[in-house]
């Protein structure tokens, strides 16, 4: 049992630890919008920025300033930051 909860903590720092890494981080453009309610509904958290640039492509931001090129994106980090928020520790959540 011991050795299951090591193997399991091991992981999830791991995973943790490449998440973070992961997402580039950077200033919220000026020109940054709320999200609307379309983009709400499809996942998009009423607290993010969304930016729209000249070639079509719509970037949201985290209020930390991590950039997802899509609400897909946006909605997988959502769902690893539920399990990765699920498991008891003591390091604080990189977000």
């Amino acid at each position: 049992m011991y050795e299951m909860q090591t193997i399991s903590y091991i992981v999830n720092m791991v995973r943790r630890f490449y998440s973070c890494q992961s997402k580039e981080v950077s200033n919220i453009p000026e020109n940054a919008r709320e999200p609307t309610e379309k983009e709400m509904r499809s996942g998009v958290p009423e607290w993010f920025r969304v930016q729209e640039v000249a070639d079509g492509d719509v970037y949201y931001f985290s209020t930390n300033g991590q950039k997802f090129r899509s609400i897909c994106e946006v909605k997988r980090w959502r769902e690893n930051l539920q399990y990765e928020m699920s498991f008891e520790s003591d390091e604080a959540p990189c977000f």
